[in-house]
């Protein structure tokens, strides 16, 4: 896709050249054009993106739709945690510590907690009384495991 970027770049200066020169109205497309090539130029030596180092321009479309998603999802698809196989908040975890970026939220959860099978871990304020079983020795003082005996 990079090469096609390059072809299509050096293709369209050449032509609008021409029809410039033809027709001197067409200057003004290079008004327009060249603040594209550039931006695709830019996009095509910058190391920190590989899908807009790899697809010039089109790369960027990309960003704007994750930038758009949540003013259209909210009205037309699905929540943030209803996706399958993997929800919006799970990829999103996923991607922040690919990049090396803080991974939490704050305060508050979009799960429904009350929902039946939902699972989770409560704090101990204490350990638990310890039974008769968990008495019996199972390892003597060098760490080897003995035989319970009962």
């Amino acid at each position: 896709m990079r090469n096609d970027f390059i072809v299509f770049s050096v293709l369209a200066v050449v032509i609008i050249g021409v029809l410039g020169w033809l027709w001197q109205p067409f200057w003004v497309l290079y008004a327009l054009l060249l603040p594209v090539l550039l931006l695709g130029g830019y996009d095509m030596f910058q190391n920190r993106h590989a899908l807009k180092r790899n697809f010039p321009i089109l790369g960027r479309g990309r960003y704007l739709m994750e930038i758009l998603r949540p003013k259209l999802y909210q009205y037309f698809v699905e929540s943030d945690i209803d996706g399958r196989p993997f929800s919006r908040t799970q990829r999103s975890v996923v991607y922040q510590r690919a990049k090396k970026e803080l991974d939490t939220t704050a305060f508050g959860t979009q799960l429904n907690v009350y929902e039946e099978g939902y699972e989770w871990m409560a704090h101990s304020y204490r350990r638990p009384r310890p039974t008769y079983h968990s008495i019996l020795a199972t390892h003597n003082r060098w760490g080897r495991a003995m035989p319970k005996t009962i």
